[in-house]
């Protein structure tokens, strides 16, 4: 109800915006949320050479604004923040979004903040690209995509208060998940914010590293997710990982990784 009411809310606020505002912004919105079309007539006003006026830079900043608080709004609970055009999020440090705005948004970790154990806080994902979110239909489909990935990573035990991430000064690190032990090493780049573990005899898989809010976000792509699971699993979890799989396939282009605080 509180989100329902929210949404009304910035409708309300939206049309008391000039009529040019609130149709522009309107068409957005909707297209953002329902993963429609791209609008040609504004792709090719938005490539030309012309200079935007200062009306044409208000709309975008009252159309960006608003689509980045009802992103958040609905993206759930909590101390959230976003950037002007809502396509990097962060709620208690667990980001969402675009890939390439989320790399850009937050702050680059050094590997000394790394060093320590780390406590799992719930799965992160992100939009590889635009033409992800449009096929996916928002960002909204995508957090219900999460809660279903969070419900299998649970009977792996990857939840909170049995699962952790430490990373040592000798650049081994050591997931526990219940009474499973993985064991590797770790190599951090912090320019690219690029994460590769190497568990010794079974995979490396690169992961992309985004910190917030005391939280570390490790970005992996479907594969590289499902390798931690298959290393720690049993033959208990064998059925979930394939569901788990079969489910990550329907949506390419959509990373999904592990949130871990202290």
């Amino acid at each position: 109800m509180k989100r329902i009411i929210t949404f009304c809310m910035l409708l309300s606020a939206m049309m008391m915006a000039t009529e040019v505002q609130a149709q522009g912004f309107l068409g957005n919105l909707f297209n953002a949320l329902k993963g429609g079309e791209t609008n040609t007539e504004a792709t090719t006003e938005t490539t030309s050479s012309t200079p935007v006026t200062e009306t044409q830079s208000t709309e975008g900043n009252v159309a960006g604004d608003l689509l980045g608080g009802l992103l958040g709004t609905l993206a759930g609970t909590g101390s959230t923040s976003a950037n002007e055009d809502g396509t990097a999020l962060s709620t208690g440090g667990i980001v969402s979004g675009l890939l390439g705005s989320v790399l850009n948004a937050f702050t680059t970790v050094d590997q000394n903040t790394l060093i320590g154990t780390w406590n799992f806080k719930g799965s992160a994902f992100v939009f590889e690209s635009e033409k992800t979110l449009a096929n996916l239909g928002s960002d909204v489909i995508a957090t219900q995509i999460e809660d279903k990935v969070d419900q299998y990573l649970a009977k792996f035990n990857i939840k909170e208060g049995v699962c952790t991430l430490t990373f040592n000064k000798d650049n081994t690190c050591t997931l526990v998940a219940g009474r499973r032990t993985l064991n590797g090493t770790y190599a951090y780049n912090v320019e690219t914010k690029e994460l590769t573990l190497t568990y010794a005899g079974m995979f490396t898989t690169t992961a992309y590293l985004v910190y917030d809010a005391g939280v570390v976000n490790i970005l992996y792509q479907s594969d590289g997710l499902l390798n931690i699971l298959k290393a720690i699993s049993s033959t208990s979890t064998t059925g979930t990982l394939s569901m788990l799989k079969s489910l990550l396939n329907q949506y390419n282009g959509l990373r999904i990784g592990m949130a871990f605080g202290k």
